[in-house]
């Protein structure tokens, strides 16, 4: 009788899954028109405003399909193929395979666990916002706007902008997918038009003719049959187009997220970013401060640039409290324990100097907090400060130049340079030199001819 029983149990199970395998939703391609910048600015603060309070986590997004979908298309890149708009599109995959056969293996579980609205991650609401409108091109001016649009919302945390790049590539592979859908139907109906043609007296055995009265089976058969296929070309051509357009927006917005500072739409990084300590720690000990930031902000279910302002004003109390520690004797030394409490104070005596700034958010290479042999020179929150500074941009004619290196003490710098009439972004940012201009890397170029469109120009200057 138990066997029975599970049996039982699990025939319904089963069938639980197989209605639920049928009957879910298929995702659906959606088509959005292309806006114009106020359009643009208006849709991105709907969005914005349209969403309800954020919650901790949510379901994890179900790339599966999307992924086969591509690998499925990739794997047409090797066949021989003799029709002109259908080889143009596999070129262009066969050309970008291994980055495309990477983003097909990423792993994107970490979006569960950022804040959702709406049942979806905020952040992929975010990278939607600036991309469906926009025909898949990642333009830094929308993304600058859509982010405003959120923050004055509710402060995106840190989070959010830190896997912001995983929200936009999923977005991306999301829209990648239904192009290499697309592609593979076309490839399937090429081939199905063919038999056809060749074997017309088999085509009511086969699938076929539930497809032979689309223009893009016609095209193929007429081809196959000699016919004149001037009537379906056109319609077929333009559809290939299409694709190819979508196809090398999507290829190009990925390597222009790749390379793109999600960082500097975190809020906070504004306020933090007026203390020595905070701007001179490495990029993982900024990280594990921000962290530490919108953990003890969310305790308190409050806006992490609330909270960041709390830490501000703290400053103007004076003196930090007195730190209680323990002397342990070691042998002709001593060892000093020192407990700290995970809260503001904690945060304010980060920002006090470097060296307490490291020893409490310093990573290992395990990813853990270190101590070093450091002085602790005060316990003082230091006050807030400006670097003025030079940045060495220099325009002569239509040249546009930058200095070799930053000032001390400045990490990066953004700014719009006017040139008869036209606005350029220009930013500047450490590392190893190099000029990228509207997001194509340009090699061994050390000037940008400013012309009548404007430009997003990011110079690379020593650090």
């Amino acid at each position: 009788m138990r066997g029975m029983e599970y049996a039982i149990a699990g025939g319904v199970t089963a069938l639980f899954i197989i209605i639920y395998l049928v009957t879910r939703p298929k995702p659906r391609e959606r088509f959005t028109a292309a806006l114009n910048e106020q359009a643009f600015a208006a849709y991105a603060k709907e969005r914005a405003e349209s969403l309800c309070a954020p919650a901790n986590g949510g379901k994890e997004p179900d790339t599966a399909p999307m992924k086969k979908k591509v690998k499925r298309a990739l794997a047409l890149c090797d066949k021989e193929c003799d029709d002109e708009g259908l080889l143009r599109l596999l070129l262009m995959l066969k050309e970008r395979k291994e980055d495309l056969t990477a983003l097909a293996k990423e792993d994107f579980s970490r979006i569960a666990d950022l804040p959702y609205a709406n049942g979806k991650a905020r952040a992929v609401t975010l990278a939607e916002t600036v991309l469906c409108p926009s025909r898949y091109i990642f333009v830094a001016d929308r993304a600058e706007t859509a982010f405003a649009a959120f923050n004055a919302v509710r402060t995106l945390t840190f989070t959010e902008t830190e896997n912001m790049r995983e929200a936009f590539r999923l977005v991306l592979l999301e829209k990648l997918s239904f192009i290499c859908g697309r592609i593979a139907e076309t490839e399937r109906m090429m081939r199905a038009a063919r038999r056809v043609a060749r074997h017309p007296r088999l085509a009511r055995f086969s699938r076929a003719p539930k497809i032979m009265k689309g223009s893009i089976f016609s095209y193929f058969c007429a081809g196959e049959l000699g016919y004149d296929t001037e009537k379906f070309a056109e319609r077929y051509l333009a559809l290939t187009d299409e694709t190819a357009f979508l196809l090398s927006n999507v290829i190009d917005s990925l390597d222009n997220t790749d390379i793109f500072d999600f960082s500097a739409y975190y809020e906070p990084v504004n306020i933090l970013a007026r203390y020595d300590a905070y701007v001179s720690a490495s990029p993982e000990t900024r990280a594990a401060f921000m962290r530490k930031l919108g953990e003890l902000s969310g305790a308190e279910n409050l806006d992490e640039y609330a909270y960041a302002l709390r830490l501000e004003g703290y400053g103007g109390y004076g003196k930090l409290p007195p730190l209680t520690v323990r002397r342990i004797s070691a042998g002709k030394g001593s060892a000093v324990l020192a407990h700290f409490d995970g809260d503001l104070v904690m945060l304010a005596r980060a920002l006090s100097s470097k060296e307490m700034m490291e020893m409490l958010f310093g990573q290992s290479r395990k990813g853990g907090s270190i101590l070093k042999n450091q002085k602790i020179k005060n316990s003082f929150m230091p006050k807030t400060k400006v670097v003025l500074a030079d940045f060495g941009l220099t325009v002569e004619g239509d040249t546009l130049t930058a200095a070799p290196s930053l000032p001390d003490k400045i990490v990066s710098a953004e700014c719009v340079v006017s040139h008869k009439g036209v606005d350029h972004r220009v930013r500047i940012v450490r590392g190893e030199p190099g000029l990228i201009v509207n997001g194509t890397e340009m090699s061994g170029v050390p000037f940008v001819t400013l012309g009548d469109i404007p430009s997003e120009i990011v110079f690379t200057v020593k650090g």
